[in-house]
């Protein structure tokens, strides 16, 4: 028997149908997405696509939110029919509701797995149902060329006697014998320790006790694990490729800045997983007023008056705002003022935050305005020891200390 042909997976996650920023919808962004990655499949000839949680925003998502699902997976199996999509649930997901339209599709084609699937134990009870999980990849020639264990967003009660790390070993031990020769992928929506959170989108997900670590959960078997959950799309060390696909759009503004991609997987039996990512278009702006952190209410005003936008650009297409005033006492007019000088601009705000500036802010604030070349190291020190300890100067003992260390470190440098 010939070995199978590689095999291309398309690993992506977080997509959050039917969400909302700020009372904003996010329907034309989905589409845009949808429509591109559509083309992407197409493009790259993928095998897999593999959707690793949160599909849905919310546990009981709008009608809307689930009907662009469908229509998207209709549209795939007419561009690309020969493409098996496996969608696992995430802790936004309702395990239930993703199961749901189960019975109703091929699940050589589709296959939902929204809770992790249980059978009877022996002596009585249940237990993680590891077969169940179980999801043949095949390449373009047919052939299974690589096994996929799909294991979705475990709640406690999912678990029995495992915690996490029991959980993925005994899943991978099953998977490992099931592949034999061929590339395993294993699955999760969950935080791993050391996985970048975005402030405002995402919350550390601690299952049976604290996070775990990466080497706790796989090992060298996997090929690649593909992991759904954090919203910055990174590789997490580990003993074999562990990837957070990301979100396709920034779902807070304190994601603004990240870089939004797919992650693209080729698989052969015998080689190592190679792994790129192509960057999503990002099909609305995300602004920031000042681009990084505060700045006085005055020059907050002038610098929106100052934005220049066509105004006929569609609402949907508005770029997002988040606005930024550094405060010292009360501003009683701040919001009127910002609202007002908004008015008139197409954009669509996400929220004003009120930073309050502290003696230790300024102090930090004018070291770090001064010329370089104009510092000294005795004047930055006392600076920073009058911030922390309400004005007051350092002591002459303290200061002598100081002066000490800094003839010790310039001797040093000279040593060198």
């Amino acid at each position: 028997m010939t070995a199978p042909a590689p095999l291309t997976l398309v690993h992506t996650s977080d997509w959050h149908l039917g969400h909302e920023l700020s009372g904003h919808a996010r329907e034309a962004e989905h589409d845009a997405f949808l429509s591109w990655l559509l083309d992407q499949l197409e493009e790259l000839k993928a095998d897999v696509l593999l959707v690793a949680g949160d599909i849905y925003d919310v546990a009981n998502p709008p009608v809307s939110a689930m009907r662009r699902l469908y229509a998207f997976l209709a549209a795939v199996s007419r561009q690309c029919p020969a493409l098996q999509t496996v969608i696992v649930g995430g802790n936004h997901d309702s395990a239930a509701r993703i199961d749901l339209p189960a019975p109703l599709l091929d699940p050589a084609r589709v296959r939902f797995v929204g809770q992790l699937p249980r059978t009877a134990a022996e002596g009585g009870g249940t237990e993680p149902d590891l077969e169940a999980l179980m999801v043949p990849l095949r390449g373009n020639d047919g052939q299974t060329a690589a096994w996929l264990a799909a294991v979705p967003f475990c709640r406690p009660g999912d678990l029995g006697a495992h915690d996490l790390s029991s959980l993925y070993k005994c899943v991978a031990d099953h998977a490992a014998v099931r592949a034999g020769d061929l590339p395993l992928v294993l699955s999760g929506h969950l935080h791993v320790a050391g996985g970048a959170v975005s402030e405002l989108s995402e919350r550390r997900i601690v299952v049976g006790g604290e996070e775990a670590q990466a080497t706790s959960l796989f090992d060298e078997r996997a090929a690649y694990v593909a992991l759904g959950h954090l919203h910055r799309a990174q590789t997490i060390s580990g003993l074999c490729p562990i990837r957070y696909s990301g979100s396709p759009f920034p779902l807070s503004a304190t994601e603004r800045n990240y870089r939004h991609s797919i992650s693209v997987v080729e698989l052969a039996a015998g080689k190592p997983a190679q792994v790129r990512e192509v960057a999503i278009p990002r099909p609305v702006i995300f602004m920031a007023v000042p681009p990084e952190g505060a700045a006085p209410l005055d020059e907050v005003v002038t610098a929106i008056e100052a934005i220049d936008l066509d105004p006929a650009l569609p609402r949907e297409q508005h770029p997002f705002i988040e606005v930024t005033v550094e405060v010292d006492g009360p501003e009683p007019h701040l919001q009127a003022r910002v609202l007002a000088a908004l008015a008139d601009k197409p954009v669509r705000l996400t929220r004003i935050v009120r930073r309050t500036v502290t003696k230790e802010d300024l102090a930090a604030k004018a070291v770090t305005e001064a010329d370089l070349g104009e510092l000294k190291p005795e004047d930055v020190f006392a600076a920073l020891h009058a911030a922390r300890y309400a004005g007051s100067p350092p002591s002459d003992d303290l200061a002598a200390a100081f002066a000490r260390l800094l003839v010790e470190v310039n001797t040093a440098g000279e040593q060198a």
